[in-house]
């Protein structure tokens, strides 16, 4: 059935940087399709994190990189009952024009998240939890310590541009036709992570995938993935 005025969740965080000096970078985040499993999955999330705490008393913020695996397993048992994404990134395979240029690495990272919110997006409408024709609003939360530390240009255009109005691919003449045709608002949100427990579970998720993808272990309770800039 679909949902009557939606306003679609989207939390994320990295892992690794756009950079020559890590070979994986990854986004990943949680999708929230109801204030009200947010707040459901805040009060379990921080139930645990409370619980940690006591084991990692030098750490103001717990994240993928200073847990244990059996605690960070805790947490990912957790997450992994609701809707999550991640974008693989290989950055080997990333023209060093673009690895070089920080206003290129700041489009390219703007792409990235374009395209795993188009590819959520067109499959929420697959699967009729979205009507395009019913107005939608997207609400995007983003580490601002991310968005310091790489950039960003035109996000909320450039998803408003692709999901609204379609795109040209100039270099392959190839028309992509828009996905939304009711009312669309893009919201883009830059938070601190250190007091947003879903930046911080996005952290968990983008760090597992990371991780997870390095030791070529199974992916395969993330709902929404995708690999730039194809498939690694």
């Amino acid at each position: 059935m679909f949902m009557t005025n939606p306003i679609i969740y989207l939390t994320i965080d990295d892992s690794g940087q756009l950079s020559k000096r890590d070979n994986i970078m990854t986004f990943g985040g949680l999708i929230f399709l109801d204030s009200l499993k947010i707040n459901t999955f805040l009060n379990d999330y921080k139930n645990i994190i409370n619980s940690l705490k006591r084991k990692y008393p030098k750490y103001q913020e717990l994240k993928h990189s200073n847990l244990k695996y059996k605690d960070t397993k805790k947490l990912i048992n957790l997450i992994n009952n609701y809707l999550t994404f991640a974008v693989i990134i290989d950055n080997n395979k990333i023209y060093k024009s673009i690895l070089k240029n920080p206003k290129s690495k700041g489009r390219y990272l703007d792409y990235a998240i374009k395209m795993i919110v188009k590819k959520i997006i067109k499959e929420l409408i697959n699967d009729n939890i979205i009507n395009p024709y019913f107005n939608l609003i997207i609400k995007i939360y983003i580490d601002e310590s991310t968005f310091k530390s790489n950039g960003y240009y035109n996000l909320k255009d450039s998803i408003y541009e692709e999901l609204k109005n379609g795109m040209h691919n100039i270099k392959n003449n190839t028309n992509f036709s828009n996905l939304i045709y009711g009312n669309l608002e893009v919201l883009i949100n830059y938070v601190d992570s250190y007091s947003n427990y879903l930046i911080q579970a996005s952290d968990i998720v983008a760090g597992f995938v990371r991780k997870s993808y390095i030791q070529k272990n199974n992916l395969d309770n993330i709902n929404y993935l995708i690999y730039l800039p194809k498939k690694c």
